[in-house]
């Protein structure tokens, strides 16, 4: 997905946040603004917002002086998410389908997302995942990812931000139980990126329990596949099947070279939510759209 004038703001924004949340000195704030809407200005808005965003990133990180300014309230997060565990089982065990509403706690815990407008706080998200027996996918191919699933050997899913990475969790957990002879790898950033999960946060929630767990070696909150290293970049061209949970994952592997992939996020932002047609804050489990061209 290219970037669009109306990313530019939320670019730009991205800096403003940080700089508010650390109470970093209003000349130095201004002086940031300046350097980013200068290297914004120079850009080529056919690349992703996601690959903008990872340079925008490297300037906030030079003038706040931390590479992960978000650190604790990263941890805070999966904290609170951790202790919601039993509950959010609980939900799964007693539901009716109880992998549709698996994949839609995952999905929802999409909404844990710093670089988004919306105001994160733990009641949204409580309200947000106490909601998702009403809400339905409002594009759907669950159906088909399930039976992909059925004849696949190996997963790759691509997390995204921190505390969905439990959510994460449980759904690759009843995936496991499910298909117990699948392989499954978690995906995680190479570096510190707004709320993004790196290695870190997977030590955190105990991922390696479920799956293999690898940073894909880029600091874009996303994966641009160009920029992952070689190691990653190989598996997921040879994985049989891939689920991209986020926005940034969508952005940056929307019609991607290869099939079997599946997107997994809620529509925060007006500009995706327009481009695939659904109303913002809809539940989304879509295929690639290349993906029907490739054998």
């Amino acid at each position: 997905m290219q970037t669009t004038l109306s990313c530019i703001p939320c670019l730009i924004k991205q800096g403003i946040k940080i700089t508010n949340f650390l109470n970093i000195d209003n000349s130095k704030n201004e002086e940031m603004i300046r350097e980013i809407l200068n290297l914004l200005k120079d850009e080529d808005y056919k690349n992703t917002p996601p690959y903008l965003a990872k340079k925008v990133y490297s300037i906030i990180c030079k003038f706040t002086e931390t590479d992960d300014p978000y650190k604790k309230i990263k941890e805070h997060y999966n904290k609170e998410i951790l202790e919601m565990r039993k509950d959010l089982k609980i939900i799964i065990k007693d539901s009716p389908d109880s992998f549709n509403t698996a994949l839609k706690l995952a999905i929802t815990g999409n909404i844990i997302d710093f670089g988004t407008e919306y105001n994160i706080t733990k009641e949204l998200i409580l309200n947000k995942l106490e909601e998702v027996h009403r809400k339905s996918l409002k594009i759907d191919n669950s159906i088909e990812m399930y039976e992909k699933l059925k004849k696949s050997k190996n997963l790759l899913y691509l997390g995204d931000n921190c505390g969905e990475i439990v959510l994460d969790k449980i759904f690759i957990e009843y995936i496991k139980n499910i298909f117990p002879n699948l392989n499954i790898f978690y995906g995680v950033r190479g570096k510190p990126i707004i709320n993004d999960v790196t290695l870190e946060d997977a030590k955190m929630v105990k991922m390696e329990e479920v799956a293999k767990v690898l940073d894909n070696g880029d600091g874009a909150p996303g994966t641009v596949i160009k920029d992952v290293k070689d190691e990653f970049r190989k598996l997921f061209y040879t994985s049989d099947i891939i689920i991209a949970k986020g926005q940034g994952n969508y952005e940056t592997l929307s019609g991607i070279d290869r099939n079997h992939v599946y997107m997994l996020f809620m529509a925060k932002c007006d500009v995706i939510a327009d481009k695939i047609g659904v109303e913002p804050m809809s539940l989304i489990c879509m295929k690639n759209i290349n993906s029907e061209s490739i054998s």
